[in-house]
């Protein structure tokens, strides 16, 4: 009996479900799209209904309108139509359901449907202000007029804070268009945030994809997102890691690649079947679901969509549609809902008409919307209001490494996970010890150079091959560089250039140089003794300068003055020499003849002078003596006794005395001379004479300028001459401007002829080996060559070599700065990082370093020129220490063979004159008596003074 009981309960029970399912709540549903995808999810999602009876909804009329026009009016006629014919069957719709994008079709029908006062649930791309028709809605009509974004609006979210967490400066994001819409994207996505952007469609074609990955590289973008499906990021990895592209592959330290999908299987991932060679790549693909209410609903999605549309983005559809017709159940159960619309039809409607919105219920189809979405399969929305409505799914961060050709990743590591929403600083999770850096993209900036000591210099045994090595080249500006980098945290890679870059000046004046490389994107940077040209800057964009103002300068050989130790003797002529020789012989000769002669000399009058203190008997060697120790301070000592000879001595003082002074002022004025004999001390000078050759190099800055103020003179000269050959001026008007001289120099012009002239060098090696060659009086520069160029060129040459010198004050002076592209947002980095290293004094270290403490600085070892030293030099007063050391030589020689003749003389000869018979007037002083023997060992040398001679004869002395 109680079985019987039990079964006929189960089977009222069944009995009712059977019928509440059957007499379900109908709802009738406006259903607009603009696609097959979504009418195909809309239907999966009544088809959810037929299979779970359960939930009490009975699907009623459902009106479709395909909105997939681009005409506005066309549009609008035709849903006005529809909408009326609708509004007056007996299915009048009880919700529409909006599945249409964006743009036309999405606007047309949200200005109806708002007008009609429609309860709506739309999946329109969009943030919050990107829907302009449901802008200004007031407070009732956001609770039936609903906007939740898509997975793949919100997806997109992610590049922000991927692009906040790697502090990214540039940036693309590449798109599927037929899944992803960007046009509200364009400004607001990187908003506020310092990330140079692009937004664009991704080719299909390789060729075409190939061309679009080129030109993004060359607009220097270095971070490339891909929004699409597996296969077309695989093509577009396959694209940038081709072998063939110019200038790839496009991955490495200089590249990051990330990709994003919406596909739900984790065996649709991104593959390397195509690659050329080895890729890293950081995708992000549906975090697996966690949320167990929503599973009913997920494997009946499951079993329903095909593969393709096992996504995101058809779950989000079909849980939307769901999500809407249970709320109008809901709404329908708690209120008894009755339908009852405006009288008005949408081809007559007037906006003045529908001043109080359509709210006869006061519906909260809001709330309704949010409880019916606590089973979603992707997860509960998360709802605040429109532009703010969106699906809460997460997404994980796969960092994925390919070898070429590899249809699986050999790497596959989780690095964190991105949950949907709108603040970017908070979306990312990492997990633990993991994070992006290893998959950052380095900042490289490609440097073009010129090779200009002390600035740039490549490094000994270092190749031009070899330039590629950052450590290739050194100097000013790389120690510059090198302070900018490690405060704006940079790489950068570095090659030289021929030349810094001047406009060609036949037509279509193209650009050279580093300037070219710049205009053409071929760099980032032009480093260097760059001078800011008017010109240039027309083309490229000039930090602030880092060095000061640098004009032209004259470089030539120092003058090499003769040197000679002898050079006292060149103060007078051979001629003088032997004059004066000559004068002294004979003046001596003379002298001895008058002493000789003159009957009041000493040596003819010796007992007169006996008593006298000076005994001077001047035979030839004597006047020898005396009239050279005449022309020295020491003077000649005792002057001859006899008058005569003292008027030839007193001619030979007055002689000596002229001769000594004119040879000293002679010898001073000489020595002066020499000095200051420095025919060319500036550009002035150079112009005014013909001997000294000069010339700029050919096409650089120097060669320019005098290019230039010969045209201007030219220029000035035209302009005077047809002032004055106007036939339509005064007479009056015409003697104003009528001169004998010409009014405008033309020393410009004669410098420019006078330089064709010469040859000017093409090279500054060739340049400066010619001004190096000068002493040897070459052919082509017998006298010298002047190499006009930048002062800092010139002032290195002074610095590593003694045989220059720097002639003349600088002109033409213009500063040095750092070069970039047209518009780049380097100029405003460097030249606040280059001010900010001139108030730190470093680009004062930087020219201690580089011009003074360089060890290739010889500035201090270089003999000093004759008119910097601070008297004559060794080299030109030398002879005189020759002259000392040779009396001394002559002396010693001397006193040897003075002792030699002492101690070998004739000993014979002495003693015959001892035994002369003595004159009578020494008495008995010696015998006549010869000894019996003389011995030689009792030879006595003694002198015995002879007795006082008694008588003496005597001469008359009338002096």
């Amino acid at each position: 009996m109680e079985r019987e009981v039990i079964v006929g309960i189960l089977l009222a029970l069944v009995s009712f479900f059977i019928v509440e399912g059957q007499d379900g709540t109908k709802v009738n549903i406006l259903f607009i799209h603009q696609d097959p995808e979504g009418e195909r999810l809309f239907n999966i999602s009544l088809k959810f209904f037929d299979v779970n009876r359960n939930y009490g909804v009975t699907i009623g009329k459902v009106h479709r309108f395909n909105a997939n026009l681009t005409d506005s009016l066309k549009l609008t006629s035709e849903f006005c139509t529809m909408f009326d014919k609708v509004m007056g069957s007996d299915n009048k719709p009880d919700i529409a359901i909006d599945f249409t994008r964006i743009g036309i079709p999405s606007e047309g029908v949200k200005v109806v449907l708002r007008a009609m006062g429609i309860p709506t649930i739309s999946a329109t791309f969009g943030q919050e202000g990107d829907i302009r028709e449901w802008r200004d809605l007031n407070a009732a009509e956001m609770k039936y007029l609903i906007q939740v974004s898509p997975p793949a609006d919100i997806l997109i979210q992610s590049v922000r804070s991927i692009a906040d967490a790697q502090k990214m400066t540039s940036a693309v994001l590449m798109f599927n268009g037929q899944k992803y819409e960007m046009y509200h994207k364009y400004k607001s996505l990187l908003q506020n945030m310092p990330t140079r952007h692009l937004l664009t469609r991704t080719e299909f074609a390789k060729d075409k994809l190939i061309k679009q990955i080129i030109r993004l590289v060359h607009v220097d973008i270095v971070n490339f997102f891909i929004a699409a499906e597996v296969d077309q990021i695989s093509d577009v990895l396959a694209a940038a890691s081709s072998g063939t592209v110019p200038g790839g592959p496009y991955f490495g330290d200089k590249f990051a690649w990330y990709s994003m999908s919406l596909q739900i299987s984790d065996t649709k991932l991104p593959n390397c079947a195509k690659c050329d060679r080895d890729v890293s790549i950081v995708h992000l693909l549906p975090a697996k679901f966690t949320d167990t209410k929503g599973s009913a609903r997920r494997t009946f999605m499951l079993q329903e969509l095909s593969e393709t549309d096992q996504t995101l983005t058809g779950m989000f559809y079909i849980d939307l549609a769901l999500d809407a017709i249970i709320a109008i159940r809901d709404l329908k159960k708690s209120s008894g809902w009755k339908v009852d619309f405006q009288s008005h039809t949408c081809l007559n409607y007037r906006k003045e008409d529908n001043s109080k919105p359509y709210d006869p219920l006061n519906l909260d189809l809001m709330g309704a919307f949010r409880k019916a979405g606590e089973e979603n399969g992707i997860g509960p929305f998360k709802l605040e209001r429109n532009g703010k409505n969106y699906p809460n799914f997460k997404m994980e961060l796969h960092r994925m490494l390919f070898n070429k050709q590899q249809m699986q990743p050999y790497s596959k590591d989780k690095i964190g996970t991105w949950k949907a929403g709108f603040d970017e600083a908070s979306l990312i999770t990492f997990e633990p010890n993991k994070n992006l850096i290893s998959h950052l993209s380095h900042t490289i900036f490609r440097v073009v150079t010129v090779v200009h000591p002390p600035f740039i210099m490549r490094k000994p045994n270092c190749t031009k091959e070899m330039e590629h090595l950052r450590n290739c080249f050194e100097g000013y500006c790389i120690d510059l560089l090198n302070k900018i980098q490690l405060e704006l945290n940079f790489n950068y890679t570095i090659r030289s250039s021929e030349d810094y870059g001047y406009m060609n000046d036949t037509e279509p004046h193209e650009w050279n140089g580093m300037v070219k490389e710049l205009k053409d994107r071929k760099a980032d940077i032009a480093l260097g003794a760059m001078s800011v040209m008017a010109e240039r800057e027309s083309v490229v964009d000039f930090t602030v300068p880092y060095y000061d103002l640098v004009g032209i300068s004259i470089l030539m050989e120092k003058p090499v003055l003769p040197t000679s130790l002898f050079k006292f003797l060149t103060v007078l002529e051979n001629d003088v020499w032997m004059c004066i020789l000559g004068a002294y012989f004979f003046t001596s000769f003379l002298m001895w003849v008058f002493d000789r002669w003159s009957p009041y000399s000493y040596q003819n009058n010796r007992e007169k002078y006996e008593d006298d203190e000076e005994k001077r008997e001047f035979n030839l060697k004597e006047c020898l003596w005396f009239c050279m120790t005449s022309l020295t301070p020491q003077g000649g000592g005792e002057s001859p006794k006899n008058l005569s000879g003292r008027f030839v001595a007193a001619t030979w003082w007055l002689f000596g005395f002229i001769i000594i002074a004119s040879y000293t002022a002679n010898l001073a004025a000489f020595l002066t001379v020499s000095r200051l004999d420095a025919p060319i001390e500036s550009l002035e000078d150079l112009s005014k004479q013909y001997k000294v050759q000069y010339a700029p190099m050919e096409n650089s800055s120097a060669w320019i300028y005098f290019d230039r103020m010969r045209r201007i003179e030219t220029r000035f000269y035209d302009i005077w001459r047809n002032m004055i050959l106007n036939d339509t001026m005064k007479d009056f008007e015409r003697s104003q401007l009528s001169v004998w001289d010409y009014p405008v120099s033309d020393k410009y012009t004669k410098m420019w002829e006078a330089m064709n002239a010469n040859i000017p060098p093409n090279n500054s090696y060739y340049a400066v080996q010619r001004v190096r060659r000068t002493k040897n009086a070459t052919d082509k520069d017998p006298d010298g060559f002047a190499f006009l160029d930048e002062a800092t060129n010139v002032r290195w040459q002074t610095t590593i070599s003694c045989d220059f010198d720097q002639k003349g004050e600088e002109f033409s002076r213009k500063p040095y700065a750092i070069a970039v592209q047209k518009g780049s947002p380097l100029k405003e980095s460097f030249s606040h990082m280059i001010l900010k290293l001139l108030n730190q004094r470093f680009l004062e270290q930087l020219k201690e370093t580089w011009w003074v403490d360089t060890p290739l600085n010889v500035k201090n070892n270089c003999p000093k020129d004759d008119n910097q030293s601070d008297g004559i030099s060794i080299h030109n007063i030398g002879g005189v220490f020759i002259v000392i050391f040779v009396g001394i030589v002559m002396a010693c020689f001397t006193l040897i063979f003075e002792y030699w003749w002492y101690r070998k003389r004739n000993v014979s000869e002495e003693l015959a004159e001892m035994a002369l018979p003595p004159p009578n007037e020494f008495g008995a002083t010696f015998t006549a008596s010869t000894p019996p023997s003389i011995e030689k060992t009792n030879f006595n040398t003694q002198y015995d003074k002879p007795p006082e001679r008694t008588t003496l004869p005597s001469i008359e002395n009338s002096w």
